[in-house]
């Protein structure tokens, strides 16, 4: 592996330094750019571009290239990509801290008109380097297999809801309109079952309602499994105390719980909604502010789930309730509820870090007086 490595070294571009190696102690910082079929690495010691190589796609080719390194302080950074924390779970290992980021995050310079893998991650190198770049939260990989179940649940219900829509369009093509969407699928159901369809038609809208009934049934599987994740013991404390919360149920509890992970990540009130992107986008200068829509930044899924939660906060809980009554006839309701959003999600992580002191609490020895 090691001899394969050297050699894509020697054929990449920029490949100087193939045969030097740091003093030990020295801090080096290790840039990788991933892509399916191949991987380009940037090394930086002393404030320079040391060396610049490239290897086949797979963690061990990077397990080879990092060994060259083990006798520094190897800090090591890589843009998240849909390959998920498998190469960062392996660095934790090995006492390495990763520093995974954003791609958004990375700026781009404008009129850019060269772009190569190397250069993307000469560009990470140096800015690591000189400690500009922040990482986002890597969760347990055990954390990171459970927040699935609630992921594939998403993914089922829009297929449920795509196979309804082509339902209707199919219909609509057929000149029968039904009931609109508006008034609910079980209304249109109950108008389709008094529709007279030709055998061609009603085949097709029998394939779908059949697409349909099997994306509702493994959802409901799913929603099961989550509520009973829900009620494991490392989660139900949590959950519970999240519960209490009014327009919060055990089900978004626990989604809550597996997608935001490690809510100590967000040190102040504000920095969970801006994390969801339920913060306005603002360009304000001098005397002159200037708000916008929200940022939208975040995962989308989680965003929606709460302002589902924020329209079931506001029948049960005044105080939310008198907000959004204030503010809707001044802005609307659609924004009244985002603002409701964001107040509950300040709600929930003080509800979240009071049920971690509890533990804390309960969990520290008792202090006993000495004789």
């Amino acid at each position: 592996m090691r001899a394969k490595v050297q050699a894509e070294a020697s054929k990449s571009q920029g490949g100087s330094g193939v045969g030097r190696r740091p003093p030990a102690g020295t801090e080096v910082a290790l840039a990788i750019d991933l892509s399916r079929t191949k991987l380009a690495y940037c090394v930086r010691w002393g404030g320079m571009e040391q060396r610049r190589l490239s290897t086949p796609a797979g963690l061990p080719h990077v397990q080879a290239v990092v060994e060259d390194y083990r006798h520094c302080r190897l800090q090591v950074v890589y843009e998240a990509c849909g390959f998920g924390y498998e190469l960062a779970w392996w660095l934790q290992g090995q006492g390495i801290t990763p520093t995974v980021i954003a791609p958004s995050r990375m700026e781009r310079t404008p009129g850019l008109s060269v772009k190569t893998d190397g250069l993307d991650a000469s560009k990470m190198a140096r800015k690591l380097e000189e400690g500009h770049l922040e990482g986002i939260y890597i969760p347990p990989r055990e954390l990171h297999e459970r927040r699935q179940l609630g992921r594939t649940y998403t993914q089922c219900v829009k297929e449920r809801k795509r196979a309804q829509i082509r339902v209707r369009s199919l219909l609509q093509e057929q000149g029968r309109l039904g009931p609109p969407p508006s008034a609910g699928w079980k209304a249109y159901e109950r108008w389709l079952a008094t529709q007279d369809l030709s055998a061609s038609v009603a085949q097709c809208v029998e394939s779908l309602l059949r697409l349909r009934t099997l994306a509702q049934e493994e959802a409901q599987r799913l929603h099961r499994d989550l509520l009973a994740l829900g009620r494991q013991p490392e989660y139900v404390a949590l959950t519970s105390a999240l519960c209490a919360e009014p327009g919060i149920g055990a089900f978004s509890a626990i989604r809550l719980v597996l997608e935001l992970g490690d809510m100590d990540r967000f040190p102040t009130a504000g920095s969970l909604p801006r994390y969801l992107g339920l913060t306005p986008s603002e360009y304000s200068s001098g005397e002159m502010v200037r708000r916008g829509h929200i940022l939208k930044c975040g995962p989308g899924s989680l965003r929606a789930l709460l302002v589902q939660c924020s329209w079931a906060a506001i029948r049960g809980n005044p105080e939310l309730r008198n907000r959004f009554d204030r503010l809707a006839p001044r802005i609307g309701r659609k924004r009244a509820i985002i603002a409701v959003a964001r107040r509950l999600a300040i709600a929930i992580r003080r509800r979240w870090l009071a049920a971690l002191r509890d533990d804390a609490a309960a969990a520290a020895p008792p202090v006993t007086d000495m004789p």
